[in-house]
């Protein structure tokens, strides 16, 4: 891999756990790169393994998930772009993979060696620092989702997907009728997925799209496309409780 033709043009590279290196600080990692594909539906790790894999999500979506005791898949969380995929330091008999990592959707990601990915932290503490902070904060995310889920609305839980959702992905401007500008996100999970992230039934997240739908704070206009009509509503039904 060629740093000027790689990391330089890398679309997620200010989102990205690498992007705190200058370029001459990056170069190795990237000398030892390499850019994979994978397509919807295709395993990057399967709960059991140890390799020890480490990547950059640049496009694409990826799910997180296990297969529970009833043999049901049970979705926990999302990889977006500019996401870090990896343990280093896990140390010299990595753990094996509590879940799968799959492609929701096609997916391009930058993998390096674990071991390269390591001797850089530890020459630039910076990215080290980097992704303790990441870790942190994922932590702190999920607490605070396991918190809501006992406490939250089914309405609350929905209407918090779409913000987050919204936040996350890169937004589709589309004119309205009235002229305004409205926001269009493309949702990442069938309602059957969504409730499974959720806690909840498909026929449950279907009732509450529809009285988000009907309250006048989203449209739906087909498919998994969410329009935002009042950014301000939704994100005040994400905090409902019960």
């Amino acid at each position: 891999m060629v740093f000027g033709n790689s990391c330089k043009q890398c679309r997620v590279r200010e989102q990205a756990l690498c992007g705190v290196l200058a370029d001459e600080e990056l170069t190795p990692l990237a000398a030892c790169g390499v850019q994979r594909s994978l397509a919807r539906g295709e395993t990057l790790v399967h709960a059991g393994d140890r390799a020890p894999i480490c990547a950059n999500i640049q496009r694409g979506l990826m799910k997180i998930s296990h297969i529970n005791p009833a043999g049901q898949e049970v979705i926990v969380g999302l990889l977006w772009p500019g996401d870090f995929v990896g343990t280093p330091f896990a140390g010299g008999q990595p753990l094996p993979a509590a879940h799968d990592i799959v492609a929701l959707t096609p997916v391009s990601l930058c993998q390096f060696p674990q071991a390269r990915v390591e001797s850089t932290m530890v020459a630039h503490p910076v990215m080290e620092r980097a992704l303790l902070n990441r870790t942190l904060a994922e932590l702190g995310a999920v607490r605070t989702r396991l918190s809501r889920l006992a406490r939250a609305t089914a309405l609350a839980r929905v209407a918090g997907f779409i913000v987050e959702t919204t936040r996350r992905q890169e937004a589709v401007g589309s004119a309205a009728d009235d002229g305004e500008t409205v926001t269009t996100i493309e949702l990442p999970l069938s309602r059957g997925e969504i409730a499974d992230l959720l806690g909840l039934t498909i026929e449950t997240v279907s009732r509450q799209m529809t009285r988000l739908k009907n309250a006048g704070l989203i449209g739906l206009p087909g498919g998994r496309r969410v329009e935002i009509h009042d950014p301000d509503a939704l994100a005040e039904a994400a905090e409902e409780l019960v």
